[in-house]
């Protein structure tokens, strides 16, 4: 298998793992963690559960140069941070649906940024990937079926919440030319973790310690849903382009359907059917070229 097609795989992967973190959520919102104090307890959790996998392995904690202080401000205040607070704020004012496709809008913000910070080509492949998708993700939230009326500062929102997740895999490409992966996603989960920090830390403890149960549910969001995609998606930033990475992990809404009609008894509609189908045809057109030029090379 090739670096680049590994790498698909990879970003794929983590786009699955994110799809399952619903799970997770829904026990801690059952319990009365709220939202914001979810996004803190999942990026401190991470950073224990990553910090202590390199401890074991490495024997101490990675170190990073001060003048690259801002590539993990990027990934973890900026980008991860700043991308919760747009999320749930749009959530807060709009349904699911229209949040969630807001949301899914940043392939568009990376291949923009792509094209000006790395120079890559804007091809029509990747055009026609990306119109896929986007119509994909429409078509599993719903917004086709229903009408939706949303003001202007809710659209300001959800494409916010766009920008700042797909600048993940901008400011991720600069840190992965002198840190690895595992590097990466930990400064990225501390400080996303200090970024909230003023804003729930206290209430974070304090349900922690009143509910013990939940830390098990906690570690398995931090793991299952936080620790390993992470380290899969900025993985495999290292060998594919980051607007073909931005696609590819768009599988996420496709998984989280799916979960949602097998775990908590979704509707299956043919709106759905044809939103899983867009996504995997994108997917499948995005990777053609290079699977024949593997052929050409195997």
């Amino acid at each position: 298998m090739g670096t680049h097609t590994r790498s698909a795989w990879m970003v794929t992967g983590a786009g699955a793992l994110w799809g399952l973190i619903s799970l997770f959520v829904h026990t801690l919102q059952a319990d009365g963690l709220t939202s914001l104090q979810i996004v803190f307890f999942r990026n401190l959790l991470a950073a224990v559960v990553l910090g202590g996998v390199i401890v074991a392995k490495e024997r101490k904690l990675p170190r990073f140069r001060l003048r690259d202080l801002w590539m993990f401000i990027g990934t973890g205040m900026v980008s991860i941070a700043l991308f919760n607070y747009c999320y749930f704020a749009a959530l807060e004012r709009s349904s699911v649906a229209v949040a969630s496709l807001l949301l899914y809008t940043s392939p568009i913000f990376i291949l923009v940024l792509s094209v000006i910070l790395f120079h890559e080509r804007l091809t029509g492949q990747k055009l026609l990937s990306l119109v896929m998708t986007v119509a994909g993700c429409a078509c599993i939230t719903g917004v086709f079926s229903e009408s939706q009326a949303v003001a202007w500062t809710t659209v300001l929102l959800g494409l916010g919440s766009g920008l700042f997740y797909g600048l993940y895999s901008i400011f991720g490409k600069f840190a992965l030319r002198d840190y690895s992966a595992m590097t990466v996603s930990f400064y990225t989960f501390v400080f996303a973790a200090v970024a909230t920090a003023p804003f729930c830390a206290a209430d974070s403890i304090r349900f922690a310690a009143g509910h013990p149960q939940d830390l098990l549910v906690g570690v398995g969001l931090a793991v299952v849903s936080t620790v390993a995609p992470f380290l899969l998606y900025t993985g495999g930033l290292n060998g594919i382009q980051a607007s073909k990475a931005a696609v590819l992990a768009i599988v996420e809404p496709l998984v989280a359907s799916l979960l949602g009609v097998v775990a908590f008894g979704d509707s299956f509609t043919i709106w759905t059917l044809l939103g899983m189908i867009l996504i995997f045809s994108a997917i499948a057109v995005l990777q053609l070229p290079q699977r024949r030029k593997e052929k050409l090379h195997g």
